[in-house]
Order: C-alpha cells, then structure tokens, then sequence
C-alpha cells in the first residue's frame, strides 16, 4: 500500500533568503562526515568518485583523500543557486518545489557542466532519488527507480552509485517488491564485481541480497543476517541496518524479549542512518507496548503505566526526529497515540486525537489511518 503524505508549500521569500544566504557563505569550509562518527572539518571537496572524496584543506597545500567508502554524508555551504533554492524547498517540506529546483539546475548543465562546482550534477541526481522516495506515491516511487538508473547511467564515477543501489532495493522492499529488490541486489552485485567496488560496498549488496531472498525466513534469515553484522563491524551503519533487520524478525517470529533487546542495542548506537533509527525506535515502542498490554490484560495497571510511558517517547522520536522515514512514521503515530490513550488523564483526549488526526489526514489509504479513525471515536 502506497500513500500521499500531505506537504507544506514554502515561500519565494524563503527561496531568495536562503539563496543569498548560501552565496554570502561562499568562505565557508564544507565537512565530511564519516561513518565512525568523525567529522573531516574546515575543507573544500573538490570530487566525489566512487573510490574516493577529494578534497583541499582550508589550510595547507595540496589535495587530501578520504576513501568514499568511510563517508557518510558531505555538507557542501556554497551551492549553485538553483540548489540552495531547492534545499530550502526541501527543509520547508515543499517537495515538488525542490524536485523542479533539483530538475532545473540538471537541466541547464551542457555539456562542460559545472565547472565550479563539479561535484552538483550527481548530489542533485542523488536529491532527487531521496525526494521521490520521500513523496511515496506510486508514480513517485517509479520516478525513483528511473532516476536511480538515470544517475547509474549518466555519472557511473560517482559515489553516489552504490547508495542509490541502496535506495532503490530498499524503497523496493518496503513496498512488497521482492521479486524487484531481487532484481536490483543481483544488478548491484554485478556493479561490486565488475568495478571491483570496496568492501563496504560488498556487504551493502550482500545484506540487500539476503533481505530479498524470499526463501529466507526465521532464524535461518537470522543466522544470515548476523554473519553480515558480524563481518561489517568497522563499517557501523552496515552492522546496525543488519541488526535491525534481525530485530524485525524476532518480532515477526513472536521472540519479543530478543527483539526488544535488539532494537535497544541499536538505538544506542552513535554510527547509525536515520531510517535504521527510525526502525529501532519504532520497533522497540512495538515491543515495549506489547509488555504494556499484556500487563494491563494481566490486571497488572501499575507496572503497564511505565511501559506506556517508555513506548511513547520511543514512538514519539520517530515522528519528531524522523518525519521523512514514512516506512515507520505513520504506526508510531499512531501508536504513541494509544499509549496516551491506555495512560489517560484530563489531556489524554486532546492528545491522542492530535495524533490520530495527523495519521488519517497525512496518510490517507494507509492501514494506520483506519485505525486512528477507530480508536479516536473511542475518545
């Protein structure tokens, strides 16, 4: 099931004050942030390839290298204009503002592209595969995989390749293509051998591989999965989207207390992607309402209170921190509104309608949204 989350529109004003903004930034070092939690600071990436982040030192000589494979993001402070406007777009929630913006900076390239920033043409190829996916429609999500092969295709160097792998076989996954994760998993395998990609890159490919093999489930889909984690060990967002997917099959095979202490390992992880977090915290409110309830069934109201409580915030970080992981905002949603619901007090209605009301008029179709609409006539 695929629904429309509904978006805020942002203003010209915001565009050309961000836009002014970034070209009076112009001075200012961009930062690399690596998988390890270290930051590579004060510096100019001059390129992003698929092998290696180059960069100049604000201060020193010559060019320094990072391998692409330790890299978790860049943060680039001068932009081409028509980027900064579309990131503003972006942050304000203004998707097809900011996918137009992306569209129109690609757009107006030719053929020397931009010399001044030549690392923009494959960043707003790779945007555009995030701001998609974050639209989740069904025309959106086709508009992702043809803009993941459009980035393959067009800057086969970058390295934005492999993630965009990842992010097709995922946004795949989520919306019950197994049969096109597979495909995708066999065609980023074939890119790893080919191209001879790092060992990150390895593990990524071989995770997603297992993820979609059908035949796989229970503790043999465990047993796989651990062998992944244990292998990606000093690569932490590789381990940690492992574990979590572990996680989720102790809680689909019904070993919740395993599960609860799987999804909490994660969350306290400091080397972790938003959606692996977002699933953690999400999947440790499931197990931790589960106990609630069964408490609360058990006539045992004054030890399901804590848990409530517990349940709550876990949910609740996934909504605030986490708005763009669409996967898991709508149950936690809905779920941090049954917790307030089972704890009560004077503000529990207001509250929790609050809540239910965000789920049925941001994700309308989805399962959670007849839910909300059910517990909220309870109030």
């Amino acid at each position: 099931m695929v629904f429309m989350m509904t978006r805020l529109s942002s203003t010209t004003l915001l565009a050309t004050l961000a836009v002014a903004a970034a070209a009076n930034a112009s001075a200012t070092p961009d930062r690399i942030y690596k998988s390890d939690g270290s930051i590579v600071d004060s510096v100019d990436v001059i390129s992003e390839a698929l092998d290696r982040v180059t960069y100049k030192p604000e201060k020193g000589r010559g060019e320094e290298e990072v391998e692409s494979e330790l890299v978790l993001r860049v943060e680039f402070t001068e932009q081409p204009e028509d980027v900064a406007a579309a990131e503003v777009d972006a942050t304000n929630g203004a998707l097809l503002g900011a996918i137009s913006g992306f569209q129109t900076y690609l757009g107006g390239l030719g053929e020397r592209g931009d010399r001044k920033h030549p690392w923009a043409a494959a960043y707003s190829q790779y945007r555009l595969i995030e701001l998609f996916e974050q639209l989740n429609t069904e025309e959106s999500i086709q508009s992702m995989v043809a803009a993941v092969d459009e980035l393959v295709a067009t800057y086969p160097d970058s390295r934005y390749v492999p993630l965009a792998f990842i992010k097709k076989i995922e946004a795949q996954l989520i919306h019950g293509d197994r049969a096109g994760a597979k495909a995708s998993a066999a065609a980023f395998g074939a890119l790893v051998l080919e191209r001879d990609l790092a060992q990150r890159w390895k593990l990524e490919q071989q995770l997603r591989e297992i993820l979609s093999d059908e035949s796989l489930n229970g503790t043999g889909l465990e047993s796989a999965l651990e062998r992944i984690s244990s292998q990606a060990a000093v690569f932490p967002t590789v381990s940690n989207r492992a574990d979590v997917a572990i996680a989720e099959s102790m809680l689909g095979r019904g070993a919740f207390d395993e599960a609860e202490a799987a999804f909490e390992g994660v969350t306290e992880s400091p080397n972790a992607d938003d959606r692996t977090l977002a699933a953690a915290w999400c999947g440790l409110g499931d197990c931790l309402y589960r106990r609630a309830e069964a408490m609360g069934a058990a006539g045992n109201a004054e030890g399901a209170s804590p848990l409530f409580q517990r349940a709550q915030l876990a949910f609740m970080r996934v909504v605030v921190l986490y708005p763009a992981e669409l996967a898991y905002v709508p149950k936690s949603a809905f779920y941090a509104g049954r917790c307030i619901q089972e704890l009560g007090g004077e503000l529990a209605k207001d509250q929790s309608d609050r809540l239910f009301n965000f789920v049925t008029r941001n994700f309308r179709g989805s399962r959670w949204a007849d839910s909300a609409r059910q517990f909220r006539r309870r109030n």
